[in-house]
């Protein structure tokens, strides 16, 4: 367990242990439908089919243009495709550029008030974080898959 009583300050002060916003739901999930179609899609047909604010979806579309992960174009033909091979593309990888980098230290309250010897948490923390980094770690968006086979034109029927 990363744990230091000498600090002054925590490095980090975790209250959840794992917090997935909708905006990296929305990057998960639009990266696994562009990639499974393979054809340019816009905003709005990968709002109806997957259900997400068309406004959300699009600031998260273009952070994702802008971070080299998607490519787009404009026009009545227009939309994004993949920049990257899916393959090539961890979860954690996207969680980590909505969210924000994961610590290497996990600190729950203020550890140099803390009036106990060992660390009340034990080591749950860290395996949780461990399990998390590990599991988006090595989990790719080519490894998604659908409840139903899709393809360009089953999508385009459905919305």
């Amino acid at each position: 367990m990363y744990f230091c009583l000498s600090t002054e300050k925590p490095i980090m002060s975790m209250n959840k242990l794992i917090n997935i916003s909708e905006a990296t739901s929305i990057a998960i999930h639009s990266l696994s439908l562009i990639a499974k179609i393979d054809k340019s899609i816009n905003a709005t047909q990968i709002a109806e089919y997957t259900g997400f604010s068309k406004n959300h979806l699009s600031k998260v579309l273009q952070l994702l243009v802008k971070q080299g992960y998607l490519s787009s174009s404009r026009g009545p033909k227009g939309g994004f495709l993949l920049a990257r091979k899916a393959s090539e593309i961890s979860l954690l990888e996207i969680y980590e550029l909505i969210e924000g980098k994961l610590p290497n230290v996990y600190y729950v309250g203020n550890s140099h008030k803390c009036p106990f010897q060992d660390y009340i948490y034990g080591d749950i923390i860290e395996k949780i974080s461990e399990f998390f980094i590990k599991s988006f770690g090595n989990r790719y968006i080519s490894d998604i898959k659908f409840k139903e086979e899709i393809n360009s034109e089953t999508l385009f029927q459905n919305i």
